[in-house]
């Protein structure tokens, strides 16, 4: 019983470090998933809180300079290209924390399922290659 609650506490003691470790490569996802996000302005009005980021919204953009051609619009989202004349950004470090704690989750869930599969896969090659002898 007791070798029991020492096993499971050293998985998700495991499992906590594994979760850390990813923690960049989720934190990348969110930049990257910010970036390949658009806003959607159905108005001139709309254009000054253009917000970006997902699943949560972590980035706001001033993007009222711009005047499209028709609305509804889709905009992409806009780096800093103009630095002579920057877009006004709001980040909100928290909801960006929130994201890269979100998607971690979903990171370590494919990293255990491949892990899986891995063990599976060479557990069922130790088991043919024994019964072929």
């Amino acid at each position: 019983m007791e070798s029991d609650a020492k096993g499971a506490r050293g998985r998700v003691r495991a499992t906590v470090w594994i979760y850390v470790c990813l923690l960049p490569l989720a934190a990348l996802g969110a930049l990257y998933l910010t970036v390949l996000d658009t806003f959607v302005a159905a108005s001139t009005r709309d254009l000054a809180q253009a917000q970006y980021g997902w699943p949560l919204t972590w980035v706001t953009q001033d993007l009222s300079r711009y005047q499209p051609v028709s609305f509804p619009a889709t905009i992409e989202y806009n780096w800093q290209r103009a630095w002579y004349d920057p877009l006004v950004t709001h980040y909100s470090w928290w909801a960006f924390a929130a994201n890269t704690l979100l998607l971690g989750m979903v990171v370590v869930a494919i990293f255990g399922v491949v892990i899986a599969l891995i063990r599976r896969r060479r557990a069922g090659k130790v088991t043919r290659g024994d019964a072929a002898r």
